[in-house]
C-alpha cells in the first residue's frame, strides 16, 4: 500500500476523531452526535481513496464548512450535511460546484436561498454546457457578461414563486373569480391572435415581397403601438370607441355591440398591442426564403396564390408561429389599456392587479404565483409544438432547397 495514501488515512482519523470528540463535549444530542460520526467516517473513507496530491486541498475544504458552518455558524445537521455531499461530490467537480453553489447561497444570502440556489445552479449547468462547446474566450466572457441582465429579470419571479405554500395555492386556484378571469383570458388573447393572424400574414407578405415608395413609414407604422404608452392605447380607442362617440353609439343601437367594458372592446385593446409581434415576425419570415424557390414555381406553371400557399406558406410556418406565440403572450399580459377601455369583465391580469389594490400583496401573491406557473408552462407547451412543427417543414422541404 502507498505510504503517503496510509500517512494521509492515519491523519485523517486523528482529525476526525479529535474533531468529533470535541463536538460530543459541546452537544448532548445523541441523535445529533451519531449523524456527525456518520459523516465523519464517510469522509475518512472518501480521504483514503483519494489521490495524495489532492489529500491538502480535500482536508482544506472540510476546514472551510467546520469553521463556518459549525463554528461560526452553529449549524450542526446542515454542517453533517454538507459534509456528507462534500465527500461523496468532492471526486466529481462538476457535481462539486453545485455544493459550492449551495453553500454560499445559505451563508451569504439566507433569506433567498432556495431561489437563489436553484436559478444560480441552473445557470452554471448552462455555462457548463456552453463552456465546452466556446469557440474563443471572447465569446465566453460576452455570453456570461451580458447573462446579467436575465438575472436582473427572472430572479424576482424566481423568488416569487416560493412566497406560497402549495395549500393556498391550491384554495386560489379553486376561486370562481380566478377561473372565470383566465378563461376570459384566454379565450380574448386567442381571439386577438388570430384576427392578427387572418390579416398580419397577408400584410407582412406584401411588404416582404413588394417594394414601393413609401414602404419604410408603413413598417414604422406598424412598430407604431409597441412605442405608445399603453393607457394612450386605451384613451384612443375609448375616444373612438366610447358609448358616447358616433361609433360607439352606432354599434350600440344597430348592432348591440358595445366596445368599452365588454369583451369586444378587451380583445381590440390586446389586438392593437400584439400586433406588431406577429406581423413583424412573419415578415422576416418570408424575407428568409429565398426568392428563387417562388421563382420557380412559377416557371413550373403555378399561380402567385398557389405559390403562397404550397411554398411560402409552409416554409415561413415557424416564424409565423414564433410571432403567434409573442402575440398571444403579449395579449394574454395586457393591462394598462384595459384599464381605461375594459376594465370589466376581469382578465387575469386586471383581476391580479384588482386584488393587490383592494386586499394588498399578500393577498395577491399566489394568483401572480399561479398565473407565472400557468404562463411558463403555456410557453414551453407552445415551443415543443413550434420546434415539432419546424422540424417536420425542415426535412420536408429539404430536398427542394437541394
Amino acid at each position: 500500500m502507498n505510504k503517503q495514501k496510509v500517512f494521509g488515512f492515519i491523519i485523517l482519523s486523528i482529525l476526525a476523531a479529535f474533531i468529533h470528540l470535541f463536538l460530543l463535549s459541546k452537544l448532548m444530542d445523541m441523535g445529533t452526535n451519531f449523524v456527525l460520526l456518520t459523516a465523519h467516517l464517510l469522509f475518512i473513507l472518501v480521504g483514503f481513496l483519494t489521490k495524495p496530491a489532492r489529500l491538502i486541498p480535500y482536508l482544506a475544504g472540510y476546514f472551510v464548512l467546520f469553521f463556518v458552518l459549525f463554528i461560526y455558524s452553529g449549524r450542526f445537521l446542515i454542517f453533517s450535511l454538507f459534509l456528507v455531499l462534500y465527500s461523496t461530490f468532492f471526486r466529481n467537480p462538476y457535481l462539486l460546484g453545485y455544493l459550492i453553489i449551495l453553500f454560499f447561497s445559505i451563508i451569504l444570502i439566507p433569506p433567498y436561498w432556495i431561489q437563489s440556489s436553484l436559478f444560480l445552479c441552473a445557470l452554471y449547468a448552462l455555462f457548463w454546457e456552453v463552456k465546452k462547446k466556446w469557440q474563443s474566450n471572447f465569446l465566453f466572457i460576452a455570453f456570461s457578461f451580458g447573462f446579467f441582465i436575465l438575472l436582473l429579470i427572472l430572479f424576482p419571479l424566481a423568488y416569487l414563486v416560493f412566497q406560497s405554500n402549495p395549500q393556498t395555492l391550491l384554495v386560489t386556484l379553486k376561486l370562481s373569480e380566478f377561473q372565470r378571469s383566465l378563461g376570459l383570458s384566454l379565450l380574448t388573447a386567442t381571439l386577438s391572435t388570430g384576427f392578427i393572424l387572418l390579416f398580419g400574414v397577408p400584410l407582412s407578405y406584401g411588404l416582404a415581397r413588394m417594394d414601393f415608395k413609401g414602404k419604410h413609414v408603413v413598417e414604422s407604422m406598424i412598430d407604431l403601438p409597441i412605442l405608445i404608452p399603453q393607457s394612450i392605447v386605451g384613451i384612443a380607442l375609448l375616444a373612438i370607441l366610447g358609448p358616447k362617440t358616433p361609433i360607439g353609439h352606432f354599434l350600440a343601437q344597430q348592432l348591440h355591440v358595445n366596445i368599452a367594458g365588454s369583451v369586444v372592446g378587451i380583445v381590440m385593446a390586446q389586438i392593437f398591442v400584439s400586433a406588431p409581434f406577429l406581423i413583424k415576425s412573419s415578415m422576416n419570415a418570408f424575407l428568409s426564403i429565398n426568392p428563387k424557390l417562388e421563382n420557380v414555381s412559377r416557371n413550373l406553371g403555378a399561380s402567385a396564390a398557389k405559390t403562397f400557399w404550397r411554398i411560402s406558406l409552409p416554409l415561413a410556418l415557424p416564424g409565423i408561429l414564433n410571432g403567434c406565440i409573442l402575440s398571444w403572450a403579449r395579449a394574454l399580459s395586457e393591462v394598462g389599456s384595459l384599464m381605461v377601455l375594459a376594465y370589466h369583465p376581469f382578465t387575469v391580469a386586471i383581476f391580479t392587479y384588482d386584488t393587490f389594490t383592494q386586499f394588498g400583496i399578500e393577498e395577491a401573491k399566489p394568483i401572480a404565483i399561479l398565473v407565472i406557473i400557468f404562463c411558463l408552462w403555456a410557453f414551453i407547451v407552445l415551443r415543443w409544438l413550434t420546434h415539432m412543427k419546424t422540424g417536420i417543414l425542415t426535412i420536408k422541404y429539404q430536398h427542394v432547397e437541394d
